[in-house]
């Protein structure tokens, strides 16, 4: 993808040198819709850019999501989550439009309350997995600190036929995969080597002697939500982990294609990994249900 012109960037005040040629791009899309839904860029130094709403109005007002379901839905999981000890980023996720656990919620709120349509987009997506979905939450998992506190971005519960199963997906959007403490990552996997040893012999998804490229950045987050996936799953329920990105986003695809080659089975269905483009699911979701919510996603992350 093409870096916008700098001339355009200035324009919607989303002009960050740092950022990669899709970070621009998609920094500049929420910048456009914030002006065109009317919004005040916010002016608090380190987040004075277009993609920023004013942090107290976005938070009362719940702006940075679609529609009065999603907002809803976030004011009621945000308790819930915090609860069960997940991890709710505040105040970006009231006023970071760039931001991927808002899009976690724009993408899949509305589906948390229409099973119905739920299943046939998933059934569309996966036609020979998805007989019903049964179930949609967010920041969750049924191993939580077991061994680290991973969870899913988005968890999707369904039927095979008879048979109980999972989606466990991650989301990104506009990020690098790079970890932004090298040093907290190390000290994670310090902590946990052992049960994280033990769960990717168990797995027999990985490769011989892959430990050390697995266990570090881009690798690590997606290596740690695939043994969650692989760790959640029991007699009663079988589950398969989504990496949910913009295929555009270079740094991302590279980082999957590098792990898929350490995969020992390319086979989705063998190693229960599945990449997928955001853009396709907004796309398809629009297709099969189109209104002025999925119109306003595709036009926010997908342009």
């Amino acid at each position: 993808m093409k870096r916008p012109d700098e001339e355009t960037l200035k324009e919607f005040q989303v002009y960050y040198k740092p950022d990669t040629d899709f970070a621009s791009h998609a920094r500049l899309l929420q910048s456009k819709w914030r002006v065109k839904k009317g919004y005040k860029m916010n002016n608090k130094p380190k987040s004075n850019y277009g993609n920023f709403i004013e942090t107290e109005v976005a938070k009362e007002k719940r702006l940075n999501y679609l529609t009065k379901n999603i907002r809803k839905l976030v004011s009621d999981k945000i308790i819930e989550i915090r609860k069960n000890g997940g991890l709710v980023g505040e105040p970006r996720i009231w006023n970071n439009l760039l931001s991927s656990q808002p899009l976690c919620f724009n993408l899949f709120g509305e589906l948390y309350y229409d099973l119905e349509l739920a299943t046939n987009f998933f059934k569309k997506l996966f036609p020979d997995k998805v007989t019903q979905v049964t179930k949609i939450d967010f920041e969750y998992s049924s191993k939580r600190n077991n061994p680290d506190n991973s969870a899913f971005d988005v968890y999707v519960e369904y039927l095979n036929q008879k048979e109980k199963c999972f989606f466990g997906i991650e989301v990104k959007y506009q990020e690098s995969l790079k970890e932004e403490n090298q040093a907290k990552a190390l000290k994670n996997f310090n902590n946990h080597k052992e049960e994280y040893l033990k769960l990717t012999s168990e797995s027999k998804f990985f490769k011989e002697d892959v430990i050390d490229q697995l266990s570090k950045s881009p690798l690590a987050q997606i290596w740690r939500d695939h043994l969650l996936a692989y760790n959640m799953t029991n007699e009663n329920i079988t589950g398969s982990f989504i990496y949910l990105f913009p295929f555009e986003n270079k740094e991302c695809f590279d980082g999957v294609t590098k792990y898929q080659k350490l995969l020992i089975s390319q086979n989705e269905n063998e190693n229960k990994f599945h990449s997928r483009d955001l853009s396709v699911f907004i796309k398809e979701l629009h297709n099969l249900h189109n209104t002025e919510w999925t119109q306003e996603l595709l036009e926010r992350y997908v342009g």
